[in-house]
């Protein structure tokens, strides 16, 4: 198995391609620009990304173009990258925050391949070389899997006509069947760790992938639920509990599966206590519903949050190529809002009372201590 390998490869086509053999090359061209050149890998995707003025996009355009389609993968590169990735995994693994999302996603989808760390295992990123590299490229970075999106002050066919390099340049090829993904596990994880000084915590509930009719509910429901200072969560656990600092929920969508995720940190002798009272206001809110306030209140917020999303190019721009990627089709910004608002107390309740189940909940803790661990019975609310 060779989990990692889609970061792998984003970090390493930087080490050098065709037009620029090596890092000091493309990072001279990168500077060039005058804007910046980045890339991120997801669960489901990797994405190389780029903003720069209107008389940079062709040399934008063909920078890019190089990296997803002639990298040289040289061996000593490849060497000198997988020690900084490990360096990465070592960070992640320090980082409170970063590390109990990795646990819950280990065993909230155990076995699929979500549970897979984006940044590989240590024991898995040390083996992989040029031919790991180069074969997990070939399969992969082919014309059916390519999606380009832009934004800004672009002219339609001029952007064309700068993209036929690249793409005569691509491989044919048939789009892979995306495999089937695993069902989410309930589960509970204690996991001890005497440098912190707080617990970290996800609770998490199974939720819709991204097409799912219910998506726009649930997103409400995350609202409703922790989604700001008037939220059931923080009022309840921190106004009125002064249990934590900070606490929120937010969703997780992938293609056919998703999860509603709860997240706070608390000094570790009142972990149990949070998530009792987390729990119980889950089941609270799934008996007896919201309120039209409520409702109204997280309408407002998902609306205010959609229209400050567009406000630059480059949001505009990840905003298109989501839509492509995982809904298959485009919205502009007033049939989203329109869905928003199409969107009832009923439906919200009734997707609350399906999703806020105690039985199919999943708990990862990072930082608890003796008599404080979370148990099955903490999560009847």
């Amino acid at each position: 198995m060779f989990a990692g390998l889609a970061h792998f490869i984003e970090h390493t086509v930087f080490k050098g391609t065709e037009q620029f053999p090596n890092p000091e090359a493309l990072s001279a061209a990168t500077d060039a620009l005058g804007g910046n050149v980045d890339a991120f890998t997801g669960k489901e995707t990797a994405c190389f990304y780029g903003k720069v003025l209107r008389e940079q996009l062709p040399e934008l355009v063909a920078l890019l173009g190089d990296l997803v389609t002639t990298p040289r993968f040289d061996t000593a590169e490849l060497v000198r990258e997988r020690s900084v990735i490990l360096e990465e995994i070592a960070q992640s693994e320090d980082q409170a925050d970063d590390w109990v999302s990795e646990l819950f996603y280990m065993n909230f989808w155990k076995g699929g391949t979500l549970a897979h760390p984006i940044l590989g295992r240590p024991e898995q990123v040390s083996k992989f070389g040029p031919t790991e590299a180069r074969a997990f490229f070939n399969k992969t970075y082919r014309a059916p899997n390519l999606l380009i999106s832009a934004a800004g002050d672009i002219e339609v066919e001029s952007f064309l006509k700068l993209l036929e390099p690249i793409l005569n340049r691509l491989p044919n090829g048939v789009a892979e069947a995306a495999k089937p993904l695993t069902a989410p596990t309930p589960f509970i994880l204690n996991t001890p760790r005497k440098d912190l000084q707080q617990a970290s915590l996800i609770m998490g509930f199974p939720a819709p992938g991204h097409r799912h009719q219910d998506r726009t509910a649930v997103n409400l429901l995350s609202h409703v639920l922790g989604g700001g200072m008037s939220s059931r969560l923080f009022m309840e656990l921190r106004e009125k509990h002064a249990l934590c600092y900070q606490i929120g929920s937010y969703l997780s969508h992938y293609r056919d599966t998703g999860a509603l995720q709860i997240t706070a940190g608390c000094a570790s002798d009142k972990a149990r206590d949070l998530v009792q009272r987390a729990a119980a206001e889950c089941a609270k809110l799934a008996a007896l519903g919201a309120t039209q306030e409520e409702l109204d209140r997280a309408k407002l917020q998902a609306r205010t949050s959609l229209v400050f999303s567009q406000e630059s190019t480059s949001a505009h721009m990840f905003s298109l190529a989501h839509q492509a990627i995982h809904m298959d089709r485009i919205l502009n910004i007033d049939a989203q809002i329109a869905e928003i608002d199409a969107v009832n107390l009923d439906q919200l309740n009734q997707v609350a009372k399906a999703i806020l189940d105690p039985n199919v909940m999943g708990v990862s803790a990072l930082g608890t201590k003796k008599n404080s661990e979370i148990r099955k019975q903490d999560l009847v609310g």
